[in-house]
């Protein structure tokens, strides 16, 4: 009897400590790591705003068309787009009252064909345009005329770009000094830009454009 009671304290002491045991090992286990997503898995995206819809590009609005100048009369000599002969220009091509459309093969001008969309402005009509096909210089890729002192430069013009208003430059054409400066209106092939520069001296004068190609319709110079 004394050996069985001795056994069976034994027993439950071990019970005991082993219960005590597992305890502590609950107790200490670590949390649970939320297992990484498998290699063939694709991880959730949080979706993407949605994009706004891309604003329209302005358009310039082109100046108020300067009816005075259109219908003012002067004694003088004009160079209009009508009486050219259409076709690409590559070299230096006289017309009538001293005009010259100065080209080059490198630098070329073209008098294109708009009788199926033509312009009106005032009592005038305009089949046909000069385009300066890119941006010249005193030198080339120009209009030269004479002009005396007193004279009016009237353009009738336009950039060719539905947007972006252009300069057109009134030059000195020997000594390439600027006299004055157009600002061809966007939208040149619809909305002309018609103005003025006035002459100090005698001379030979020349236009040209810059910042890309612009539309010339007709040039007035005279008083």
């Amino acid at each position: 009897m004394k050996k069985i009671k001795v056994a069976s304290a034994f027993v439950a002491t071990t019970a005991l400590l082993l219960a005590v045991s597992s305890c502590s090992k609950a107790e200490q286990k670590p949390a649970p790591v939320p297992a990484a997503p498998a290699a063939n898995e694709t991880p959730a995206k949080t979706p993407a705003p949605t994009p706004a819809p891309a604003a329209e590009e302005p358009v310039a609005a082109a100046p108020a068309l300067n009816m005075e100048l259109v219908n003012k009369q002067i004694e003088g000599i004009y160079l209009s787009a009508n009486d050219l002969e259409v076709g690409v220009l590559t070299a230096v091509t006289p017309a009538e009252d001293g005009f010259s459309l100065n080209a080059s093969e490198e630098k070329t001008l073209e008098v294109q064909d708009i009788t199926k969309d033509p312009v009106t402005v005032g009592d005038d009509t305009f089949t046909k345009r000069i385009t300066t096909k890119g941006s010249g210089k005193a030198d080339l890729r120009n209009i030269s005329f004479p002009a005396k002192e007193g004279d009016s430069i009237i353009v009738y013009c336009g950039s060719s770009s539905k947007s972006d208003a252009r300069p057109l430059h009134v030059v000195d054409f020997e000594s390439g000094e600027e006299i004055g400066t157009i600002t061809m209106g966007a939208n040149g092939s619809k909305d002309i830009t018609v103005d003025e520069v006035k002459v100090s001296k005698d001379g030979t004068y020349c236009v040209y454009s810059t910042s890309g190609a612009g539309y010339i319709y007709q040039i007035k110079v005279g008083k």
